[in-house]
Order: C-alpha cells, then structure tokens, then sequence
C-alpha cells in the first residue's frame, strides 16, 4: 500500500498561538517597511522574506503519513515522526478535514490536507468505527 502523504497543522491553543506570532512577526516587519517609507532597504526586506520563509518551514516541516490504519506525524525541526494507530486511539472522529481524538488523556485536534481526511473516512467506512 502506497502511504498518502499531507500537511497538517495543530488546532489547539499552542498550535494557534504559534500562527498568532507569526502573524505578529510579520505586522512588525511590515510596520518597519513603512516607518522607513517603503524605501527598498536591506533590514526591512529582509526580516519580511525570513517571516515569509519561517511560515512556509511551519506547513512544510508538518508532514502526515497514513499507512492503513498508520499515522505518520512529522513536527518541525525533527526528523522522527510520531506514530498512531487509529485501532489505539480513543474517540477518534473526522468532521470535513478536522480530525480529533483523545490519547494520553489529551484531546488533539488537527487540520488534515484533503487527501489524507478522505483516506481516513474511507478507513472509518470500512472499519466501522
């Protein structure tokens, strides 16, 4: 079986208030362009293309697997994935590309990319689950 490959991204607090900051990083980058008078200097230019690439590191480096019933978490900055089976996970549920479940007494919730949510609901089809 070919593994489906995605993005996701965290839906919970840390997982907002990581987007929140780059939000926040960028304001200021942009904030600085214009208090220079959107004159085409060094220092602005650049702090707007590292935010710029910092947020593109944050989707890319979250990649998802799933093999079967397999999920494959990759995070940022780490080259070792986390792995789950959708057997061992408790209350587990996908509403429209939102899955959530709980494991180790902590409820996760995650944005899935449009492959891997509809691979998921076919596994949750044929399962019964």
């Amino acid at each position: 079986m070919v593994p489906k490959r995605g993005y996701f991204q965290p839906i919970d607090s840390v997982g907002l208030m990581s987007w929140l900051w780059w939000g926040v990083f960028l304001m200021l980058s942009f904030i600085i362009w214009n208090e220079i008078g959107f004159k085409f200097d060094i220092f602005p230019i650049a702090s707007i293309l590292v935010v710029v690439l910092v947020g593109l590191l944050m989707i890319i480096r979250r990649r998802v697997y799933l093999a079967g019933s397999q999920i494959f978490w990759g995070r940022i900055l780490m080259t070792e994935y986390e792995k789950v089976k959708l057997e061992d996970i408790d209350n587990w549920q996908i509403k429209g590309r939102i899955l959530s479940f709980e494991r180790a007494d902590r409820k996760r919730k995650y944005l899935l990319s449009r492959n891997v949510a509809e691979q998921i609901k076919g596994y949750k089809d044929t399962n019964g689950r």
